[in-house]
């Protein structure tokens, strides 16, 4: 009698098949234990490193261009500062030698007078009307500055008018002087805008009662103009002297800013340079699996 093998019912075969298992094999895992990369991943990671090596260069390039850049406008600022001494102490002589011309009562004192405040009227209201258009001057100051050079040209008629004319003048002047103080608060030129405030102050007033004196006098007091152009010396000693000192302030803060800028710049630079050479290195160890 024949026999037969149970087979659980007909399934193609003669017996039941074992249960498959997952192998632990594959081409994907074996390719990545061995640090091989597929053809394609290869061509992507290429192209990554070039990008990578090119951004690199473009970075140190652009470095570069940018610390020369950085550099030319630290040089130009030097020669603005040339400039800048120039023009305050043309100011400044044209009035000290219109005081001192006054002072010994020589005829073309007032003529001397007359180009030294024209002169520095330009030159006031011309910085000031730049300073507004780019923000550096607000418009308060501005109009001071415009009523102060507008009360220089006003000739007064009278004892009555001059004591006018330099009671505004002196409260102005303190206006700005007071600006000046506070602006200095905090700061090494503390005292010395305080010093300048008091002797403006005290010169004002002198100026005010020598000019009174000479405005009440019939035919004017030689005297009194004497004492008015001496005063007038020693604000215009203390006004140059705050004017140089603020051209070199300028000059300190704007180069102090430019290398700010150029040593946050190198650091940020040198961050991302670092990252970026960390990751072409990633790069170049993937490539070395490539076949």
């Amino acid at each position: 009698m024949t026999s037969f093998l149970q087979n659980n019912g007909w399934k193609g075969v003669p017996y039941a098949l074992p249960r498959q298992r997952k192998s632990t094999h594959s081409i994907d895992d074996a390719m990545r234990r061995n640090r091989v990369v597929p053809p394609a991943q290869c061509r992507d990671n290429r192209a990554k490193l070039t990008n990578l090596r090119h951004l690199i260069a473009g970075a140190e390039r652009e470095y570069r261009v940018m610390s020369a850049e950085l550099d030319r406008l630290n040089d130009d600022g030097r020669l603005w500062l040339v400039v800048d001494i120039i023009h305050k102490t043309s100011l400044a002589s044209l009035d000290l030698a219109a005081a001192l011309m006054q002072s010994m009562g020589m005829k073309q004192g007032d003529l001397a007078r007359k180009i030294a405040d024209g002169v520095q009227t330009t030159s006031d209201i011309g910085g000031a009307a730049v300073g507004l258009a780019n923000g550096s001057v607000s418009k308060t100051e501005f109009f001071r500055t415009a009523g102060q050079r507008l009360l220089t040209h006003t000739q007064p008629k009278g004892a009555g008018g001059a004591m006018a004319k330099g009671s505004a003048d002196i409260a102005l002047g303190g206006w700005s002087s007071l600006d000046n103080i506070v602006n200095a608060q905090g700061g090494p030129s503390s005292g010395a805008r305080t010093g300048e405030a008091g002797i403006e102050l005290a010169a004002g007033l002198i100026q005010r009662s020598a000019d009174t004196l000479d405005a009440g006098t019939p035919g004017g007091s030689l005297d009194a103009k004497h004492i008015s152009a001496v005063a007038q010396i020693a604000k215009a000693m203390a006004s140059y002297n705050r004017e140089l000192e603020g051209a070199f302030n300028r000059r300190l803060e704007t180069s102090g800013n430019l290398m700010a800028t150029k040593a946050t710049m190198q650091a940020t630079l040198q961050r991302a340079m670092a990252r970026y050479r960390r990751d072409a290195a990633e790069l170049e160890k993937l490539l070395e699996g490539c076949l």
